[in-house]
């Protein structure tokens, strides 16, 4: 529904105040997605799980429900890189 609001309201060049917070918005939202599932600081994790279960940190089991966790939400990460769900295409520009 927002889209085709937006795209209304832009094909006759008005702008609503409330579009514009929706748009920073999905930016914000954007970001943290780009953080949350960052398959580089997710491998980084992986490996600092793999230090504190050698130094005795963590216990074997806690180790491995976080490394199969880590890992599932690499492999996630690495889908949504590739299929670049974040992105949209403005028609108007």
């Amino acid at each position: 529904m927002f889209f085709v609001d937006d795209l209304l309201l832009r094909s006759v060049g008005l702008s609503l105040p409330g579009l514009d917070m929706i748009w920073t918005l999905e930016q914000v939202h954007k970001f943290a997605l780009k953080e949350l599932y960052n398959p580089e600081k997710i491998k980084a994790r992986i490996k600092e799980t793999r230090l504190l279960y050698e130094f005795g940190e963590i216990s074997r089991a806690e180790y491995e429900r976080t490394n199969s966790m880590l890992i599932n939400k690499l492999k996630l990460a690495e889908k949504a890189e590739k299929m670049d769900l974040g992105s949209r295409l403005d028609l108007l520009g």
